[in-house]
């Protein structure tokens, strides 16, 4: 007990220990990196906002033991470290959520196309996905002909741990509104961000009516799709 008590004091007393915590962050992120793994980015970014909270309280122990010249190495180097951190996870974070995981082999699973369907794939098929603009971003398509005004809209499950994928986003950004007997192909767009480019996996997507007269909505078909996060 009095050896934490010891190394806690001396965390907030000598200053050069905030900073070389700091270093060990650093190591830390760098093996989520090789690893592709999300559970270390958190730790790196717990330790990294942790450290940030005590480098603060360190400084401002240095000026009561009159040692005030070790805050500016300090805070400096705070500084410079949360400005990188926000840049990265702002514009481009790590996201590896589609690297381990495993495609089904023993299910029917298609790839989304890379040209608008033919009236020969809806012959086939009430859904039909395809890709757009970057990876991750998708057109879908339907020629389903609901009795009721309303409207569709997507939901995406991956397929091995039925996670529900960017529920809100994709909820909302999916909507086709719908007209009674409209007699027309239907067409909306929908963003995955889950996982980076070239992580592709497994993901069920669902067609959905939500009517607008205030009955249940119900679920019009699925189909099984490779498909990969967008990186923002």
């Amino acid at each position: 007990m009095k050896n934490i008590v010891d190394n806690i004091k001396n965390y907030f007393t000598i200053w050069w220990i905030p900073i070389a915590v700091y270093l060990f962050a650093i190591i830390v992120f760098a093996l989520g990196v090789l690893f592709k793994r999300d559970w270390i980015i958190n730790i790196f970014l717990i330790l990294l906002f942790t450290n940030i909270i005590g480098t603060v309280i360190s400084s401002i122990v240095q000026i009561f033991i009159k040692k005030w010249y070790f805050i500016f190495p300090q805070i400096g180097i705070t500084i410079l470290f949360f400005y990188y951190t926000t840049f990265i996870f702002t514009y481009s974070p790590p996201d590896y959520y589609g690297t381990h995981k495993i495609i089904p082999k023993n299910i029917e699973i298609s790839e989304p196309f890379n040209d608008s369907p033919t009236e020969k794939q809806f012959d086939k098929y009430d859904l039909i996905l395809e890709n757009i603009a970057q990876p991750g971003i998708y057109s879908y398509y339907t020629d389903y002909q609901p009795i009721e005004n309303g409207y569709f809209y997507i939901k995406a499950y991956e397929i091995t741990s039925n996670d529900r994928l960017s529920e809100d986003r994709i909820t909302n950004r999916s909507k086709i509104i719908v007209k009674q007997n409209n007699q027309t192909n239907y067409q909306g767009q929908f963003t995955i961000y889950e996982g980076s480019w070239g992580d592709k996996y497994a993901s069920r997507i669902e067609l959905w009516f939500k009517p607008s007269n205030g009955k249940n909505e119900y679920k019009i078909t699925e189909r099984n799709f490779i498909v990969e996060g967008w990186m923002r």
